[in-house]
Protein backbone atom coordinates (compact mmCIF):
# COMPACT_ATOMS: atom_id res chain seq x y z
CA UNK A 1 0.00 0.00 0.00
CA UNK A 2 2.50 2.42 0.87
CA UNK A 3 4.58 1.68 -2.72
CA UNK A 4 1.71 2.37 -4.26
CA UNK A 5 0.86 5.56 -2.47
CA UNK A 6 4.58 6.87 -3.34
CA UNK A 7 4.21 5.63 -6.54
CA UNK A 8 1.39 8.10 -7.36
CA UNK A 9 2.86 10.84 -5.33
CA UNK A 10 5.99 10.80 -8.11
CA UNK A 11 4.05 9.80 -10.80
CA UNK A 12 1.74 13.35 -10.19
CA UNK A 13 5.24 15.39 -8.70
CA UNK A 14 5.95 14.23 -12.42
CA UNK A 15 3.34 15.52 -14.06
CA UNK A 16 3.47 18.75 -12.36
CA UNK A 17 7.09 19.60 -13.10
CA UNK A 18 6.16 18.65 -16.86
CA UNK A 19 3.16 21.04 -16.81
CA UNK A 20 5.33 23.75 -15.68
CA UNK A 21 7.91 22.89 -18.31
CA UNK A 22 6.03 23.54 -20.91
CA UNK A 23 3.48 26.01 -20.06
CA UNK A 24 6.15 28.42 -17.55
CA UNK A 25 9.55 28.15 -18.76
CA UNK A 26 10.48 30.27 -21.64
CA UNK A 27 12.34 28.08 -23.56
CA UNK A 28 8.92 25.55 -24.17
CA UNK A 29 7.38 25.46 -27.72
CA UNK A 30 4.62 27.96 -26.60
CA UNK A 31 6.36 31.05 -25.57
CA UNK A 32 8.88 30.34 -28.95
CA UNK A 33 6.11 30.02 -30.61
CA UNK A 34 4.80 33.71 -29.44
CA UNK A 35 8.19 35.05 -29.78
CA UNK A 36 8.52 34.08 -33.75
CA UNK A 37 4.90 35.46 -34.41
CA UNK A 38 5.84 38.18 -32.91
CA UNK A 39 9.03 39.00 -34.62
CA UNK A 40 7.28 37.72 -37.76
CA UNK A 41 4.83 40.23 -37.93
CA UNK A 42 7.49 43.78 -36.97
CA UNK A 43 10.11 42.16 -39.70
CA UNK A 44 6.67 42.05 -42.11
CA UNK A 45 6.32 45.70 -41.03
CA UNK A 46 9.88 46.87 -41.86
CA UNK A 47 9.35 45.02 -45.27
CA UNK A 48 6.91 46.37 -46.30
CA UNK A 49 8.32 49.84 -45.62
CA UNK A 50 11.45 48.67 -47.80
CA UNK A 51 9.12 47.60 -50.47
CA UNK A 52 6.64 50.61 -50.58
CA UNK A 53 8.24 53.19 -48.71
CA UNK A 54 5.23 53.44 -46.28
CA UNK A 55 4.70 52.72 -42.79
CA UNK A 56 1.44 50.04 -42.59
CA UNK A 57 -1.48 51.59 -41.06
CA UNK A 58 -3.67 47.93 -41.48
CA UNK A 59 -2.97 44.36 -41.53
CA UNK A 60 -4.46 44.28 -45.17
CA UNK A 61 -0.57 46.47 -45.80
CA UNK A 62 1.03 43.32 -44.76
CA UNK A 63 -0.57 40.65 -46.91
CA UNK A 64 1.47 42.06 -49.36
CA UNK A 65 4.90 41.01 -47.56
CA UNK A 66 6.08 37.38 -47.44
CA UNK A 67 4.61 37.45 -44.14
CA UNK A 68 1.37 35.39 -45.31
CA UNK A 69 4.05 32.57 -46.72
CA UNK A 70 6.28 32.38 -43.44
CA UNK A 71 3.17 32.51 -40.94
CA UNK A 72 -0.21 31.49 -42.86
CA UNK A 73 -1.79 32.17 -39.57
CA UNK A 74 -0.78 35.82 -39.25
CA UNK A 75 -4.03 37.27 -39.82
CA UNK A 76 -5.98 35.44 -37.84
CA UNK A 77 -3.25 36.18 -34.97
CA UNK A 78 -3.90 39.83 -35.59
CA UNK A 79 -7.50 39.39 -35.45
CA UNK A 80 -8.32 37.92 -32.75
CA UNK A 81 -5.95 40.09 -31.10
CA UNK A 82 -3.39 37.51 -30.25
CA UNK A 83 -0.73 39.96 -31.96
CA UNK A 84 -1.63 43.53 -30.71
CA UNK A 85 0.51 45.64 -33.74
CA UNK A 86 1.49 48.82 -32.79
CA UNK A 87 1.05 50.83 -36.30
CA UNK A 88 3.23 53.31 -35.88
CA UNK A 89 3.98 56.20 -39.06
CA UNK A 90 7.26 57.67 -37.54
CA UNK A 91 9.48 54.77 -37.78
CA UNK A 92 13.23 54.83 -39.10
CA UNK A 93 14.10 52.58 -41.40
CA UNK A 94 17.16 50.94 -39.09
CA UNK A 95 15.52 48.65 -37.01
CA UNK A 96 18.03 49.77 -34.61
CA UNK A 97 17.13 53.25 -34.40
CA UNK A 98 13.72 52.07 -33.24
CA UNK A 99 15.14 49.75 -30.27
CA UNK A 100 12.81 51.39 -27.98
CA UNK A 101 9.79 51.05 -29.41
CA UNK A 102 6.98 49.01 -29.34
CA UNK A 103 6.40 47.21 -32.35
CA UNK A 104 4.00 44.00 -31.27
CA UNK A 105 2.67 41.86 -28.57
CA UNK A 106 1.23 39.46 -27.54
CA UNK A 107 -2.12 40.04 -26.24
CA UNK A 108 -4.24 37.28 -25.77
CA UNK A 109 -4.19 33.78 -23.70
CA UNK A 110 -2.50 32.14 -20.04
CA UNK A 111 0.38 33.60 -20.15
CA UNK A 112 -0.55 37.36 -20.80
CA UNK A 113 -3.44 36.55 -18.05
CA UNK A 114 -0.79 36.09 -15.83
CA UNK A 115 0.59 39.36 -15.92
CA UNK A 116 3.40 39.32 -18.12
CA UNK A 117 3.67 39.47 -22.20
CA UNK A 118 6.08 38.67 -24.62
CA UNK A 119 6.83 42.75 -26.58
CA UNK A 120 8.44 42.63 -29.43
CA UNK A 121 10.37 45.84 -29.89
CA UNK A 122 11.56 48.13 -32.58
CA UNK A 123 15.13 46.54 -33.26
CA UNK A 124 13.09 43.46 -33.54
CA UNK A 125 14.03 41.51 -30.13
CA UNK A 126 11.73 40.05 -27.76
CA UNK A 127 11.58 40.69 -23.98
CA UNK A 128 8.97 38.98 -21.92
CA UNK A 129 8.11 42.34 -19.56
CA UNK A 130 5.20 42.90 -16.81
CA UNK A 131 2.06 44.30 -17.98
CA UNK A 132 2.95 47.64 -16.22
CA UNK A 133 6.16 48.16 -18.26
CA UNK A 134 4.03 47.72 -21.40
CA UNK A 135 1.23 49.80 -20.38
CA UNK A 136 3.77 52.63 -19.65
CA UNK A 137 5.79 52.22 -22.69
CA UNK A 138 2.67 52.54 -25.13
CA UNK A 139 1.49 55.16 -23.56
CA UNK A 140 4.91 57.23 -23.76
CA UNK A 141 5.02 55.79 -27.37
CA UNK A 142 1.27 57.69 -27.88
CA UNK A 143 2.52 61.37 -26.72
Amino acid sequence: MRKTRWMIFAGLSVFAVLVYWHYFSRESIPHETIRLHLRLTASGIYEFHRATGRWPRVPDDLAATSLPQTSPYWRTLIDNGSVAVIWNSDLKPNPNDNASLVMTYNNSGLFSKLGRVWVCWGDLRTEYVTEEVLRSKLQSQSR
